[in-house]
């Protein structure tokens, strides 16, 4: 993006390229420069510098250089900086500006070498730019890594598991055939054994559909999840009425806990106060029902109400939200884990 034209008039303060620059003008320069960088990137702001010192010394091109390697380059390629005169090149850091032409004015080369500088930290912030996007990419390759990992260990034991129910059918199958007398008559203490076996075949074969269709562990009572969100002293705490038993959901902790802190962000997100949550179990259902109620200066924000309902899907739950003026109310509903 090309800086604004006043920017540079103001620079030129009205006078021939190269003679009268104003400070001022060029205090504006900086600060131009360095809000390309941060609304648009390092490189942007490096792209901006070079075009300032053309402006500024109305020379036919100008380029800035890492040491030897050309980094921006505007108008007409001057030379490499080992064979430039030294009246066309300014050194700070790591940065080399090179101009088409030789700059001759003393306060001019001030400038320019004030522009150097700054380019010298564009360059810094453009190599931390550089490393964040190579570790980006190694984090997500990384990812994919373990998701095709997991997929995989996840099919291995799927067959293995497959493979385990069924010699465990069979014994149950046997079991079952022995305590109904098939085998013939059986004593008091064979009896309490084939009955242990029996039970201890079902909770295996129980415990291997439940992994198979990818069950996590039961999560932990949900009270302390939602008193460590929004009890006192938190940055959203609420007025909590929870029940006396334990809010036990079927669901993973680590889904619970991302559920509560996605319901945390929407709220702060909507600017909530006066808020107030409700846990209760009504009568006849399966299924744990949180209220909350809560006055709000803006609606919620759509990704963070979109965060909280996908969550909810993934636990087999469900989230309503309805407002009326300033009024919020948001109701989520979560299976309950039978005792």
């Amino acid at each position: 993006m090309p800086i604004p034209l006043d920017v540079l008039d103001g620079a030129w303060s009205g006078q021939e390229a190269g003679r009268g620059v104003g400070a001022s003008g060029v205090e504006r320069l900086l600060s131009a420069i360095a809000e390309q960088a941060l609304h648009h990137g390092a490189r942007a702001g490096l792209n901006a510098l070079v075009e300032a010192a053309v402006g500024l010394t109305g020379t036919g091109g100008a380029a800035l250089h890492e040491q030897e390697l050309r980094i921006a380059l505007r108008g007409q390629e001057p030379p490499a900086p080992a064979r430039a005169h030294p009246w066309q090149r300014f050194h700070e850091g790591r940065a080399v500006l090179v101009l088409g032409e030789p700059c001759r004015d003393q306060l001019l080369r001030q400038h320019l070498t004030r522009l150097t500088g700054l380019g010298d930290a564009l360059l810094a912030s453009l190599a931390r730019e550089d490393a964040a996007r190579a570790e980006q990419k190694r984090l997500r390759q990384e990812r994919l890594r373990l998701v095709e990992q997991l997929a995989a260990r996840e099919r291995a034991w799927s067959r293995a598991a497959h493979d385990m129910r069924t010699p465990l059918l069979v014994l149950q199958g046997y079991v079952e055939m022995m305590m109904k007398g098939m085998a013939g008559e059986l004593s008091p203490p064979m009896k309490r054994y084939l009955e242990r076996m029996r039970q201890s075949a079902g909770d295996l074969n129980t415990r291997l559909q439940r992994r198979h269709r990818g069950d996590g562990p039961p999560a932990v009572d949900g009270r302390s999840l939602l008193s460590a969100a929004f009890g006192p002293g938190r940055p959203c705490a609420a007025r909590l009425e929870l029940p006396e038993e334990p809010m036990r959901v079927r669901a993973p902790r680590m889904t619970l806990g991302l559920m509560v802190r996605a319901l945390e962000r929407l709220l702060t997100g909507a600017g909530a106060s006066e808020t107030v949550m409700r846990v209760d179990l009504p009568e006849g259902a399966r299924q744990w029902r949180l209220r909350v109620q809560a006055q709000v200066v803006r609606p919620p924000l759509p990704r963070a109400q979109a965060s909280l309902e996908r969550l909810a899907r993934r636990a087999e739950g469900q989230v309503s939200v309805a407002q009326e003026d300033t009024g919020l109310e948001l109701t989520v509903l979560l299976p309950r884990l039978p005792e």
